[in-house]
């Protein structure tokens, strides 16, 4: 007659079936991880398109708004260069998830070909322990097992024994469980991202569709432009004259403020010690000219420590907008060898649009310029950001204004229906791309 006593104990008898369980975790494991990784890369996908879509819904509804005149034309082929730009963004952003979607399918499917076979051989296993139990049990009465030992110390031994062996059977289960719940959760998921790329190839065609006829639209509005450059190349010349009156009333304000700061840290800071020996006074038949004192440089302060920690987080000076030309020297978008210089980046926006402060300042200074209406200079330290083609402003010269404190209102072109502020960020009297340092 067999004895209970055979039976191996589970949690030190057979190491080749202990090295299965664990083995099958930790491959659950790894296949796991890259499904994380993929979650984290979708989101930020899904993220991206999202923020295309309500770009392009706001270059769409200013593209509608802009009048059909014949001066609107440039404005209108600007505008529908940024939505292309954007619709093909958004395009490239739909191939990504779709890739991202189909890798996606590829893992789910190698886990849950995994988790079947999983089940497969633990079913197995724990179908042959049960079978073997059975048989044991039917030769044998556990309590009469217990009551046969020879001592105490042996008889708790021996329970002890079969409560580990029943739990041994009972986290078999449980893992066969965890392992089908699993499985079901993988073959649901398969199906939802089955569901995704089907829908995300559906607007992926309906965006390329709508980029053809942008596209079409850009090459006639292109061919009206090319017949009057004359026109354009007159409109040119007046928009450089007024921008180049911008230009100085900006450099002059700022670099009186920086004047301004200069001699306010001559004088708090401290002369230094005269150096022993050099008490002689200058003979005035000495050929060596006296040193000049060269001006002190502006440390920087909190604000400008805060202002500059601030790189590529600030907000942006409108709600709602685009980029509609950017900072430095470009190409003119359609007469040929013809080049134009921004010292900032425009942005097309909405009709009298509230303009709002980047960051908390100063204002440096209010001034009106014919051809770019009002401007204001907000000090932030060392740094200053310039904000102009407002057509009302609600501060004035020596104001401290709070970061995204309204400020004053886009003006509105009659003649082409567009809003566009222009806007700068300098650090002491130098210029620096705005587009590095507002939020994306």
């Amino acid at each position: 007659m067999r004895r209970l006593s055979d039976i191996k104990k589970p949690g030190s008898g057979p190491p080749a079936t202990r090295f299965k369980w664990r083995r099958a975790g930790l491959f659950l494991a790894l296949m796991t991880l890259p499904l994380v990784i993929f979650a984290q890369n979708k989101k930020e996908l899904e993220d991206k398109r999202k923020k295309l879509i309500r770009d392009i819904e706001v270059t769409g509804k200013m593209l509608k708004k802009t009048t059909q005149t014949k001066e609107a034309t440039y404005d209108r082929y600007v505008a529908l260069q940024s939505q292309i730009e954007r619709r093909e963004s958004l395009i490239e952003t739909f191939n990504n998830e779709i890739l991202a979607a189909e890798q996606s399918i590829e893992r789910n499917s190698e886990v849950i070909v995994a988790l079947n076979t999983d089940i497969e051989k633990m079913q197995a296993e724990y179908g042959r322990t049960i079978r073997s139990a059975f048989r044991r049990k039917t030769l044998s009465n556990p309590l009469l097992y217990i009551l046969s030992a020879e001592s105490l110390n042996q008889a708790f031994r021996r329970w002890l024994f079969l409560r580990k062996y029943d739990e041994y059977r009972r986290k078999q289960a449980d893992a066969i469980k965890f392992t089908q719940d699993m499985l079901a959760r993988k073959v649901a998921s398969l199906e939802d991202t089955r569901r995704d790329k089907e829908n995300l190839l559906i607007s992926l065609r309906s965006q390329k569709t709508m980029l053809t006829v942008e596209m079409t639209n850009k090459n006639d509005l292109l061919k009206t432009l090319s017949l009057d450059e004359t026109r354009l190349k007159s409109d040119l010349q007046k928009k450089q004259a007024a921008h180049e009156a911008l230009n100085q009333t900006i450099e002059r304000i700022i670099q009186e403020e920086v004047r301004k700061r200069v001699e306010e840290a001559r004088r708090t800071k401290p002369a230094p010690p005269a150096k022993p020996g050099n008490n002689k006074p200058a003979t005035p038949n000495s050929s060596k000219p006296a040193p000049q004192e060269s001006a002190p440089e502006v440390d920087e302060d909190n604000t400008s420590r805060a202002f500059s920690q601030k790189r590529g987080q600030l907000p942006w000076p409108v709600e709602d907008g685009f980029v509609s030309r950017a900072y430095g020297r470009q190409k003119h978008p359609t007469l040929k060898n013809i080049e134009i210089t921004n010292n900032g980046i425009d942005i097309r926006t909405d009709e009298s649009a509230a303009v709002r402060a980047v960051f908390e300042g100063r204002v440096a200074g209010v001034q009106f310029i014919p051809g770019h209406d009002y401007t204001i200079i907000i000090q932030h330290g060392n740094y200053y950001t310039v904000y102009s083609n407002l057509g009302e402003t609600s501060v004035a010269k020596g104001d401290q204004v709070k970061s995204r404190q309204q400020i004053g209102r886009v003006s509105n072109n009659t003649i082409t229906g567009t809003s566009e502020l222009h806007f700068e960020v300098w650090n002491q009297k130098e210029r620096v791309n705005p587009a590095g340092w507002i939020r994306k």
